[in-house]
């Protein structure tokens, strides 16, 4: 069976999904959500006016939180084959709630989740949605199985090895994931306090995107072509803050064919290098487009391109006073622009140049030459980035 072949069953899912959910809800009276068995959010019913602080986060963030998703573990419904009942408050803030696992042939693909905080809500009833529920499971296991094989291709695709990414590339083509003729781009996700990021809830990325952990990153591969690629890498990185409060960062690629995905993954890797210095606690998106001259990145670590545009010129100014290190940053992030600098540093415009010529006594630059302002700038800059 082609993963194509999968693809085309599953391509109705979403909509199907929540069709087969608003069902349960109807039925019983219970809001209703299914979540897959990352504990991702895939389709939630209405009745939004009995919401307890679980579900209303589930919804909210399009996962449950880590501490729950541990405390509903503790429960086994990892492991159980029959409804579970959830009594109330057994996580604070919590409505009593059915749990339904969605099994198909012995293995839990998701979770189906019936609030039921007035325990109106009979076992018989709950035991009468197995044809609905078997449904669920006959869907969310051919998804499931297509993004295991598609996670193994997607990940040979971005590999060192060219004949393994030109292996990938043929299998993804054949199988109508990533186009014929057109390119792709990749996006890199990590998070901002290091660690795994772990994975993506991809029920909320347009269909056509492709994703997979990648060592501490995660990895999303878009065809050529996709409306705004930053704002899927925004997307992306919003979906995984629920998990990863300290903030997680995103590197958008240019576009490359998809046999040169180790080139786009290095791309990628360089726009979030830069993507990582932001302030911890949100998201950061940082595209190879805009990276100018930082393009090096994608050749080498920070460290690695210093020393070898660097000298013992540059290493006297770094290891001296941190205060002219950051005029002359400044002052070369600005253009050579005094006035812009001096109003940056809050200083007079003669302090800026009596800090300059020591700049200049220092380190030997002359800083009126345009090889030097560049050898130092980029210097500074690489300085700034290594850890």
């Amino acid at each position: 069976m082609t993963l194509l072949y999968i693809w085309m069953m599953i391509e109705g899912d979403p909509a199907q999904l929540q069709d087969l959910v608003d069902t349960v809800a109807a039925r019983t009276g219970a809001p209703t959500t299914l979540e897959d068995r990352e504990l991702h959010l895939v389709a939630s019913s209405g009745h939004e006016e009995v919401l307890d602080e679980v579900r209303r986060r589930s919804i909210l963030r399009r996962r449950s939180s880590p501490d729950v998703q541990r405390q509903f573990a503790a429960f086994g419904i990892a492991a159980a084959e029959e409804p579970l009942r959830i009594p109330a408050d057994a996580i604070p803030g919590l409505y009593a709630r059915w749990c339904v696992p969605v099994r198909w042939r012995g293995v839990a693909y998701g979770y189906l989740w019936l609030l039921d905080p007035d325990e109106s809500v009979p076992v018989a009833a709950v035991r009468a949605l197995a044809g609905i529920v078997d449904q669920l499971a006959v869907s969310m296991a051919r998804r499931a199985r297509a993004s295991d094989r598609t996670s193994l291709a997607v990940a040979d695709l971005l590999a060192p090895d060219a004949g393994a990414r030109a292996r990938a590339a043929e299998d993804l083509r054949r199988d109508g994931l990533i186009p014929a003729r057109d390119g792709i781009v990749l996006v890199a996700l990590a998070r901002l306090d290091a660690g795994p990021v772990g994975p993506v809830n991809t029920w909320l990325l347009p269909r056509g995107v492709l994703s997979t952990p990648i060592g501490q990153r995660s990895a999303l591969v878009l065809p050529a072509g996709t409306p705004d690629p930053a704002a899927i890498a925004e997307q992306a990185a919003r979906s995984l803050l629920a998990e990863h409060h300290g903030g997680v960062a995103a590197g958008v690629s240019g576009t490359v064919e998809p046999t040169d995905g180790h080139t786009a993954w290095r791309q990628a890797g360089a726009a979030l290098r830069l993507a990582l210095r932001a302030a911890p606690g949100g998201t950061s998106v940082q595209s190879w487009s805009g990276l100018g001259a930082l393009r090096l990145l994608a050749l080498a670590e920070p460290a690695a391109l210093a020393a070898t545009l660097g000298d013992d010129r540059a290493r006297r100014l770094l290891d001296g006073d941190p205060e002219l290190v950051r005029t002359a940053r400044t002052y070369l992030d600005l253009a050579g622009n005094a006035q812009r600098t001096a109003a940056a540093l809050a200083v007079h415009r003669q302090t800026l140049y009596h800090r300059l010529r020591r700049v200049t006594a220092l380190t030997g630059y002359d800083l009126e030459d345009g090889t030097d302002r560049l050898t130092l700038h980029l210097v500074l800059t690489l300085a700034d980035l290594d850890p």
